[in-house]
């Protein structure tokens, strides 16, 4: 009875310890990110905190600017809806979650991460303004307009290629999702921890830091099922090589050009919270070691290993173009292949 009536303080307290340490390390990482990239680069690179965390504050500053869309308050309200589904996603793999309504498995991190892929569709189909000020193409000056031309915004672009990404593109992510649930034959991610590391599970020492004795990454299935991973992770990241959702050659930042002063801060939340949340949750499935914030070192390991796919991605984004769907079907569908096979092996662990 007790427990039952500490349970609930406790996933509030352990909720919010998450999410304000998972912001503002969020707004540390891009920086990281960034710097390794200009290092590699043979660059300089901007101060570590330059990305996040004064890029967020310094939008979050200026003058207001209303943008132009067919549905204005529902437009502005994806960037905000955006921040709590991630927030949600990394909060259903901190450990007290995996008690409530069966959250925190396999179906409500890829649930809500779909639920996020359909945000950039909706900003690129509600926005209808170019930089903030109406402008279709062609516009209507006198001699411009020519008989049979459609006008359109380059935002109409960035929701079919979001469509197209969706269906397709992010597939190798969600298979790869699963291979870790496939060995521990499971969909919970509490058993797939207990896999991985059961002193963790047994344990109840805040200072302790059981380590995992069969991480998922040190198997054949959860090798290939982590490199498929991560490149689905850059997909939904939208980086390099699979930025066309906003790629500055043709589309100028996509469906969310659009968002300036708190609601630009408010995206820049969303894309890091993002970026720590799918670290996070790879440490956690495929290493074993989950983020507790009842037991501070465990919480610094997870945090510390995060470091590693925002690291490969500067590396990635380096060295990489853009490429077209012509590409990006085909790489697709590769690493889909890849990643079923890491689950039919996985499938017989």
């Amino acid at each position: 009875m007790d427990n039952l009536l500490f349970f609930p303080l406790l996933l509030i307290i352990s909720s919010v310890v998450a999410a304000a340490v998972a912001i503002l390390y969020s707004l540390v990482l891009p920086g990281i990110e960034r710097k390794v990239q200009a290092r590699i680069q043979q660059r300089i690179g901007p101060p570590i905190l330059t990305p996040g965390f004064w890029s967020v504050l310094k939008f979050g500053y200026k003058r207001r600017i209303e943008p132009t869309a067919q549905i204005p308050g529902l437009y502005k309200s994806l960037v905000y809806f955006g921040v709590g589904i991630i927030v949600l996603i990394f909060l259903f793999s901190t450990p007290y979650w995996w008690a409530v309504l069966g959250w925190g498995s396999v179906l409500g991190i890829a649930g809500l991460l779909k639920l996020e892929e359909v945000l950039y569709v909706l900003m690129g189909s509600q926005s209808q303004s170019f930089l903030s000020a109406g402008m279709p193409v062609p516009d209507l000056a006198k001699g411009s307009k020519h008989v049979g031309i459609r006008r359109e915004f380059v935002e109409q672009h960035s929701a079919e290629r979001a469509l197209k990404m969706m269906a397709i593109g992010s597939l190798p992510f969600y298979i790869a999702l699963l291979v870790p649930f496939a060995m521990a034959k499971s969909g919970m991610i509490s058993s797939v921890v207990a896999m991985q590391n059961p002193a963790y599970m047994l344990t109840s020492e805040w200072w302790s830091v059981p380590l995992p004795s069969n991480p998922v990454i040190f198997t054949l299935p959860g090798i290939i099922a982590a490199l498929v991973y991560f490149v689905g992770y850059v997909m939904l990241l939208n980086e390099k090589p699979f930025s066309i959702l906003k790629a500055k050659i043709d589309l100028i930042e996509g469906g969310v050009l659009e968002y300036a002063s708190k609601l630009r801060a408010y995206y820049y939340l969303m894309r890091n919270m993002l970026m720590f949340a799918l670290s996070s949750i790879f440490v956690t499935l495929f290493i074993g070691i989950p983020f507790d914030p009842f037991m501070p070192l465990m919480m610094l390991l997870n945090i510390a290993l995060s470091l590693i796919l925002p690291v490969m991605l500067a590396t990635l984004v380096a060295f990489s173009p853009i490429l077209t769907f012509r590409q990006i079907y085909p790489a697709a569908i590769g690493l889909s292949a890849f990643g079923i096979l890491a689950l039919v092996i996985s499938l017989g662990v």
